[in-house]
């Protein structure tokens, strides 16, 4: 169980991905092998992290033992976060 509210953990799942992500394209654009293997060491780092901060978020839904509510401003609607078979899951209403 995390110090965290589910909230607290999503968005710090949120960050990770964007973070990962964007690391992604900075090696895309990179011509310098150094620099190249110094994002991939980054983007590794946040890829064990992502996995720590998600395998946390996974027990703390399982432990609430219901569907955790965000709202979607964009699609105005909701998103709902929930556990099944220890895999983050996402149901959109």
């Amino acid at each position: 169980m995390s110090n965290y509210s589910i909230q607290e953990q999503f968005n710090q799942y949120l960050d990770l991905l964007n973070k990962i992500h964007n690391f992604g394209h900075d090696i895309d654009a990179s011509i310098n092998e150094v620099e190249i293997t110094d994002l991939e060491a980054k983007r590794t780092v946040l890829k064990h992290r992502l996995k720590m901060v998600t395998k946390t978020l996974i027990a703390s839904l399982n432990q609430m033992g219901s569907k955790y509510p965000i709202h979607n401003y964009l699609g105005n609607g909701t998103t709902y976060l929930y556990a099944e078979n220890n895999k983050l899951m996402f149901e959109y209403h």
